[in-house]
């Protein structure tokens, strides 16, 4: 009994280990598991716990079964033969507690989100949407439009659009500035006027994001958007009125355990339109299908290239994956040929039906070709470090990027200090909220000396100091601040920022901008919260600022990635200063994240 368990409790007093791990390798020791099968759940749920759905048990499987850093505890044959055997592990469809499917090993929950998900995509891929032919898209604004389309030159916005009309499901992926908002808004022009020209009733369509921060944005960009459509005025009544949380438009309680609308009990809605869709998780994604009524549309907006999501999975990524990057089917091809010009690849026979149902935009509107930090993020995106290296270390030559080689915490917090002066100055709550959003540092890590919370207080201290107050309070008027657990009760979710401000009656109250529109709070009414000059790239995801301090640690560490790099430089809108050591941003461009799962599999086989 103690080959195995010891190492493992061992591994957990390292923190190599999460307490959950070993309990679940205890429970399964008590109901008639044996050490290799508790060794393999621990592991399993180790994986989930690092963003994984699954434990790839197939080649090499010596370091699926290692603790980190640590050789193997077990062979993998005595692991296997002890997984086929035991009455806690099953098949797919089986009801126990680990499934084992093709060299993937699941707790059942998470093989049950990933399998319906995959079944409720791939019906909703098999059934394509009716009507709304093509060549009827010719009117001012339409598909053919001469805005739209360029006769040297692919319009993928246009494609984009193509695409969600032809399909049921369809995913719109582009980094900032590609024109996701300005596709969905005509999309949904072409979708009520096709209702209007046959006398029904304009489609009724929800507009939905993680966050009630990436709501409130989504709203932001449809209105303005409005302002580009000569004829938005008469779609302005036509839309959705506000953009919802996820878990609010699916009626998700608290725990997030049981939704009102389900596969029983769906969504009344013709389109279901998700922005940020890379920060949602895998169980999320998963009620989120299952609740679109059959004949419905899920349209999903997103950066296939961002972070996934903090909890498991990275659902949005792998379907971009699996699908390529706008290499259509034949039929397919030839049904969008009018907008396809000679930049666009060829068509593919042998591509799934998946790769009908993506379209990822080219063109950057937000930076200018002579961009920096748009220059900057496609090199890290494409893993191209030397070029990203060149562009960050000849920073000096322009004005929207600079590169500090040696970040100094103290010199560092003093800049966002002075740089945060507004916030204590500002007097309306909309001038403390654009405050907010002009200017974050964003941190690798939570903890450690270059990591959010050390940096708040830093910050923290010398904001009091430059202003007089007591660096010990906690409140003050000026304090930003950062939700970290959805609240039903008051309407706020994680993620969303506020900021705290002294009214004329001499009380403090939090402000934010929610779902739908300025709402203000007690302190004592927040949910859990921490101040938020700094935050973490993964915290950062669905926001966008001005002005981005990104800090990277002195050395290399595994939360380290290209994803992560990518993630913090296109939270900018203006300007970036890149706080890294060259040898920790060299590294962290040569990692990629890569999350084991099987809904690829399930969706292109």
């Amino acid at each position: 009994m103690k080959r195995l368990m010891q190492p493992m409790r061992q591994a957990m007093a390292d923190g190599r280990l999460r307490p959950l791990d070993l309990a679940l390798a205890e429970w399964c020791l008590r109901h008639g598991g044996t050490e290799p099968v508790a060794l393999a759940m621990a592991l399993v749920s180790q994986a989930v716990g690092a963003g994984h759905s699954c434990l790839w048990l197939g080649e090499p499987v010596t370091e699926a079964l290692s603790l980190p850093e640590a050789p193997p505890l077990c062979e993998a044959a005595e692991v296997a033969q002890a997984l086929q055997e035991s009455t806690l592990v099953g098949r797919p469809g089986e009801s126990r507690p680990l499934i084992l499917e093709h060299g993937r090993l699941y707790l059942h929950r998470y093989w049950q989100h990933e399998s319906r998900l995959a079944e409720r995509l791939r019906a909703l891929i098999d059934h394509p949407a009716e009507g709304l032919a093509l060549e009827a898209l010719g009117r001012d604004g339409g598909l053919f439009d001469y805005a739209w389309v360029d006769k040297d030159e692919t319009h993928w916005q246009a494609v984009a659009a193509a695409v969600a009309l032809r399909q049921r499901f369809s995913v719109i992926s582009g980094g900032p500035g590609t024109g996701k908002t300005y596709t969905v808004l005509r999309l949904i022009r072409m979708l009520v006027d096709d209702a209007l020209d046959h006398d029904r009733q304009p489609p009724l369509i929800r507009l939905a994001a993680p966050t009630g921060k990436a709501a409130a944005r989504m709203m932001e960009s449809v209105h303005a958007g409005l302002a580009g459509l000569a004829d938005g005025e008469r779609l302005r009544p036509l839309l959705p009125e506000r953009a919802f949380t996820l878990h609010r438009l699916l009626g998700l309680g608290r725990y997030g355990t049981r939704a009102r609308h389900d596969r029983d009990n769906p969504l009344t809605a013709e389109a279901v339109i998700v922005d940020e869709a890379s920060m949602v998780d895998l169980p999320l994604m998963a009620r989120l299908a299952e609740a679109i009524p059959m004949g419905g549309r899920l349209i999903l907006l997103g950066d296939r290239y961002q972070l996934a999501s903090v909890e498991s999975g990275s659902v949005l990524a792998e379907i971009c994956r699996c699908a390529g990057m706008n290499e259509f089917t034949p039929a397919q091809h030839q049904e969008l040929a009018p907008l396809l010009q000679g930049d666009a690849p060829p068509a593919v026979a042998s591509r799934p039906a998946l790769a009908d149902h993506v379209v990822t935009l080219q063109t950057s509107h937000r930076f200018s070709p002579d961009s920096a930090i748009g220059r900057l993020a496609a090199a890290v995106n494409a893993g191209e470090a030397e070029r990203a290296m060149t562009l960050a270390t000849a920073s000096g030559e322009t004005r929207d990027l600079e590169l500090v080689s040696a970040p100094d915490p103290e010199a560092l917090a003093a800049r966002i200090a002075d740089a945060s002066a507004a916030l204590v100055e500002a007097t309306e709550p909309e001038a403390a909220l654009a405050a907010l959003d002009a200017v974050r540092l964003l941190t690798a890590t939570r903890v450690g000396p270059h990591g959010a919370e050390a940096m708040n207080r830093l910050i923290h201290r010398r904001l009091a100091d430059n202003h007089g107050f007591d660096p010990d309070r906690q409140w003050f008027h000026g304090r930003p601040v950062i939700v970290l657990h959805n609240d039903y009760r008051v309407g706020l979710f994680n993620g969303d920022t506020g900021v705290c401000l002294r009214g004329e009656d001499g009380r403090l109250r939090v402000w934010f901008r929610a779902e739908d529109g300025l709402r203000q709070l007690l302190p004592t009414a927040l949910p859990e919260h921490e101040t938020v000059f700094a935050m973490t790239v993964h915290k950062s995801q669905g926001s966008e600022f001005d002005h981005v301090y990104l800090l990277l640690p002195d050395r290399d560490m595994h939360v380290l990635s290209r994803e992560l790099v990518y993630t913090g430089i296109t939270r900018a809108r203006q300007r970036l200063t890149l706080m890294a050591p060259e040898a920790t941003l060299r590294a962290a461009l040569a990692r990629t994240v890569a999350r084991t799962s099987g809904l690829g599999a399930r969706l292109v086989d």
